[in-house]
C-alpha cells in the first residue's frame, strides 16, 4: 500500500537531530530490542551532501525534491536534471533530461515537491479525541509501548533553517510547526524481513558513485536489508 504524501512537507522541515535523538531514547528505552536504524542518504540536488532519510520504504529519501526526480524516472520514466539517464535505452527517441525547466526556471519535479510542501496534514478528529474512549486508548496505546515506534508529536526547525545541503529554508508555514504523525520514520525490523537493501543507482542515479557522499555509511545501508521504514498514523480512522 503507498503512502500518502499529505503533510510531508512538515516532516522534511524536522531537523535530523531530532530524529537521531528519538533512535537514540529508543535504544536507551528498550535496551536495544527496538532501535531505529538512522540512513544518511545523498541529497541529489547538493551533490555530496546527506541527510537523515525519511521518505520511501527504505528512507532511501531525505529532501522532497530527490523524492520527486525518484518518483518521476521510477514510477513514470521520466528523466530529469537529478536523473538524466533513462532506465533503459530500447525505443528511447526523445533527447535526455525529458522533464526541462520552463521560462520560470522551474521543472515538473519542482512543483511536485513545491505541492507536497504545500499539502496539509491528515487532521485528527479532534472531537473523537476528547472522549473518554479515546483517551483510554491513548494511554493504552502508550502503557504497551507502541509510541516507542509511532511517536505521537514532532515539531519542525525552526523557519528560515537551511536543510537538504543548503537548498531548501524552511518557510515560515512549515517552521516552529508541532504535529502528529504518529511515526519515528526510522527503519526497524518488524519480523517480515524482505533482505532487500536500498537499490543505489535506482534510487540516486547510475552516476551516484561518481560523488562522495559526506557521513554516507555503507554498512548502515546493508543493515537495512530486512528493515522498513515505521508507517506513520495519522489520518487513520477507526
Amino acid at each position: 500500500t503507498s503512502l500518502s504524501i499529505l503533510g510531508d512537507g512538515l516532516v522534511e522541515a524536522v531537523d535530523d537531530a531530532a530524529l537521531i535523538d528519538i533512535s537514540k531514547q529508543q535504544c536507551r528505552k528498550d535496551r536495544g530490542k527496538i532501535c531505529g536504524l538512522i540512513l544518511r542518504v545523498p541529497i541529489l540536488e547538493s551533490p555530496g551532501e546527506t541527510r537523515v532519510g525519511r521518505f520511501g520504504w527504505k528512507d532511501q529519501q531525505a529532501s522532497l525534491l530527490s523524492f520527486s526526480g525518484d518518483a518521476y524516472l521510477n514510477e513514470m520514466g521520466i528523466t530529469s536534471a537529478l536523473f538524466p539517464d533513462e532506465v533503459t535505452n530500447l525505443c528511447n527517441t526523445v533527447t535526455e533530461p525529458n522533464n526541462k525547466p520552463g521560462a520560470d526556471g522551474l521543472a515538473d519535479i519542482d512543483r511536485f515537491a513545491r505541492f507536497m510542501r504545500a499539502s496539509k496534514a491528515p487532521a485528527r478528529d479532534a472531537h473523537q479525541a476528547a472522549t473518554a474512549a479515546a483517551k483510554k486508548g491513548e494511554a493504552l496505546f502508550a502503557k504497551v509501548g507502541c509510541d516507542i515506534c509511532h511517536v505521537p508529536t514532532l515539531t519542525t526547525a525552526a523557519p528560515g533553517t537551511l536543510v537538504n545541503g543548503g537548498k531548501y529554508a524552511i518557510p515560515q508555514a512549515l517552521g516552529n510547526k508541532t504535529f502528529h504523525p504518529y511515526g519515528d520514520f526510522l527503519l526497524h525490523d518488524v519480523g517480515t524481513g524482505d533482505g532487500i537493501i536500498v537499490a543505489m543507482e535506482e534510487h540516486y542515479g547510475r552516476r551516484m558513485y561518481q560523488t562522495q557522499w559526506r557521513n554516507m555509511s555503507l554498512e548502515s545501508y546493508r543493515s537495512s536489508a530486512n528493515r522498513i521504514r515505521t508507517a506513520p498514523l495519522w489520518g487513520v480512522r477507526l
